[in-house]
């Protein structure tokens, strides 16, 4: 590993560390916006909005290049302070070997969600995935070695296709195994959550009405107007003994009962009440 510095730039070039190269790859492509690169260069560009990033990632190389190397460069530790500089990743190969990585892609209606299982367990790898998906909420099973990505909308399927493109990742090749009609089920998945959701959304609507709330009401004041509406239409408080004004009352007393019971479990189930 090396490291040159000039009035504009500074200069990294790795030799055969494929690991190395990657990982600080992983980093740019997460924190860094302002980059241009291929598999086998990176170059950043100064961007003031991300000068704490720098900082933390130039201090980092720094320490990279201390234990990689065994020796202190002259003047090595002021790179630190160099966060204006272009910085210049370079990584030269001679007959490296890469490793071939098997991804293994399924959808799996039960928990919502899209799985890809690895045939290996690679940390820069699961970065590298994490980076690529970094829309989702993406969590990881080490037991089974499977990546699993929640809460998606349809954007996930030109994801997953410019994913599954791809012939390299983080230095190691790679291999997709999936049923061809994946697209196509997550496609008709949305599209039923979609309806469902809005059908929910409905019969909420006239829930939250029945309360003389709306959704964008809090849980105090559903629960608020709630108590007050039980406390007019309850049995034991007609002050009539009209049948029909009785049965009408206790109608509305159920139909209120009802509301609030469904939306005190839409409340639970989005964390807004114990």
């Amino acid at each position: 590993m090396k490291i040159k510095q000039n009035d504009q730039s500074i200069n990294i070039t790795i030799k055969d560390d494929v690991q190395t190269f990657y990982y600080l790859k992983s980093l740019i492509d997460k924190n860094f916006k302002n980059k241009i690169g291929n598999k086998n260069k990176i170059i950043v560009f100064n961007d003031s909005s991300e000068e704490i990033g720098r900082k933390y990632f130039l201090k980092l190389l720094s320490r990279i290049y201390a234990r990689k190397t065994g020796k202190k460069l002259k003047k090595i530790w002021q790179i630190e302070k160099a966060v204006n500089k272009i910085i210049k990743i370079t990584l030269i190969k001679k007959n490296q070997i890469q490793n071939i990585v098997n991804f293994r892609l399924n959808f799996s209606k039960q928990n919502s969600s899209v799985e890809i299982e690895m045939d290996v367990k690679n940390r820069l790898i699961l970065r590298g995935l994490q980076n690529i998906f970094d829309d989702y909420r993406v969590l990881y099973r080490p037991s089974s070695n499977i990546v699993l990505i929640f809460d998606f909308d349809r954007s996930i399927i030109a994801k997953l296709k410019e994913f599954t493109a791809m012939k390299e990742i983080l230095g190691n090749f790679i291999h997709f195994h999936y049923d061809k009609n994946i697209f196509d089920e997550i496609e008709l998945f949305l599209s039923c959550a979609t309806k469902k959701r809005k059908s929910v959304n409905l019969l909420l609507e006239d829930f939250y009405k029945l309360l003389n709330c709306s959704q964008e009401d809090s849980y105090e004041k559903v629960r608020a107007n709630y108590l007050s509406l039980v406390k007019k239409y309850h049995p034991d408080n007609i002050l009539s003994d009209n049948t029909l004004i009785i049965k009408v009352y206790s109608k509305k007393f159920q139909k209120i009962q009802q509301a609030y019971k469904t939306i005190k479990e839409y409340h639970k189930y989005i964390g807004n009440v114990a």
